[in-house]
């Protein structure tokens, strides 16, 4: 039996609960409040920064800078999930009624034959398929990071890293020492790895989703203008003319938000994600990362999905302005309804788009950007070091 669209959305919404409930943050629970598990991931993050402050102390009085390089790359990660679970749980009522806004409007149209059905089963196959791409990501990167240092000891004896931090007081040096700090290291990759894709898929869902509300309103237009050339239809066109003022005013809202939630996120992640890369590249350079490679593979990936997301909305509005401005027959219509087109076609001009903080535009020039600015830096770096061989 074919599922429905309404069920699919359904059990991605239960998969991304799943995850963040696992970091005590299941804000899509309308009786949401953070409890004792809640406080204790918190206290787990900043127990992270305390450890991850003091390695890097430990490197400077070691005056070794490749142990910085490490700390600094693996807290980028750590910084994104803390912004990610402040966010979301301070804007927990917003996320709720973004969620809410979707699941409505796949309810109402999933019952509407034709194309409405085609446009609820492409954004959700679409949202499946950047899902699981995640899931393999995530997946890949915590068994690599966990697997690797674990071989390592077992069959050679080498005490690496799965995380680049260090315990005061614990001795990492000792067999009983080491296994300890690598078992918290895992536990805390695991339920940091569960916080970033939860955040993430989070955003994904309510950003991919985006597109469907153009969709769905180049549908409601061609209803539209079979009314507008039928002249004994003018109350069903004007009617319909107010549902898509009200279905334009929704997406703009939907996007508001959306900024709303996760423009700080943006911004944390964006430039988490250049600082992890460019050390992260160091460590490769100077091969005192072995899983470092993994690492930098994750970071891009991050990074340019991100960046897309933006693409995906800067798209849309472009959309919508063509619909109105192409599609509409608007020259068949009374003065009264061109000059409520007219407002909404200026209004779908001036649509808001995805920023990190106000301060670089989300989109792939963006990442270009930053990816020319990443290899500038990394070509210095390997002069560097053939100069100092």
């Amino acid at each position: 039996m074919t599922k429905t669209a309404v069920s699919r959305l359904a059990t991605v919404i239960k998969l991304i609960r799943f995850c963040v409930a696992v970091c005590g943050t299941d804000v899509s629970d309308p009786n949401y409040r953070m409890w004792t598990w809640t406080y204790l991931i918190l206290c787990a993050i900043f127990a992270f920064f305390v450890f991850t402050g003091y390695t890097m102390y430990v490197g400077v009085m070691l005056k070794d800078w490749t142990i910085i390089l490490q700390a600094l790359a693996v807290a980028g990660s750590a910084a994104q999930g803390l912004t990610k679970f402040l966010c979301c749980v301070g804007n927990a009522s917003v996320m709720r009624k973004i969620q809410g806004t979707y699941e409505s409007m796949y309810r109402e149209y999933e019952g509407r034959n034709g194309v409405y059905t085609k446009y609820l089963h492409q954004r959700i196959n679409n949202f499946w398929y950047l899902m699981l791409a995640f899931v393999w990501v995530y997946t890949s990167l915590v068994i690599v990071m966990i697997c690797f240092p674990l071989f390592e000891f077992v069959a050679y004896g080498k005490r690496g890293m799965v995380l680049h931090f260090l315990i005061p007081g614990l001795d990492h040096n000792s067999d009983s020492g080491y296994l300890v700090l690598i078992s918290l290291h895992c536990t805390f990759l695991i339920l940091g790895a569960f916080g970033n894709f939860g955040g993430d898929m989070y955003l994904f869902l309510f950003i991919v989703n985006v597109p469907l509300l153009k969709d769905i309103f180049n549908a409601k237009f061609d209803e539209f203008n079979a009314l507008v050339v039928q002249e004994n239809k003018y109350k069903e066109m004007h009617a319909m003319l107010w549902d898509l003022l009200g279905w334009h005013q929704k997406y703009a809202t939907i996007l508001q938000e959306t900024k709303q939630i996760f423009t700080v996120v943006m911004f944390v992640q964006l430039m988490t994600a250049c600082v992890g890369i460019l050390c992260t590249i160091s460590c490769i350079f100077t091969k005192v990362w072995p899983t470092a490679p993994a690492y930098l593979i994750y970071s891009f990936i991050v990074l340019y999905t991100f960046c897309g997301l933006g693409t995906i909305v800067e798209t849309t509005n472009e959309q919508f302005t063509t619909e109105i401005y192409s599609n509409c027959l608007w020259y068949e219509m009374p003065p009264k309804e061109q000059k409520l087109v007219i407002l909404m076609l200026a209004k779908s001009q001036k649509e808001r788009s995805l920023t990190a903080a106000d301060m670089l535009p989300l989109s792939m020039a963006t990442a270009l950007q930053l990816t020319k600015a990443i290899y500038s830096f990394s070509m210095m770096m390997i002069t560097y070091l053939d100069y100092e061989k």
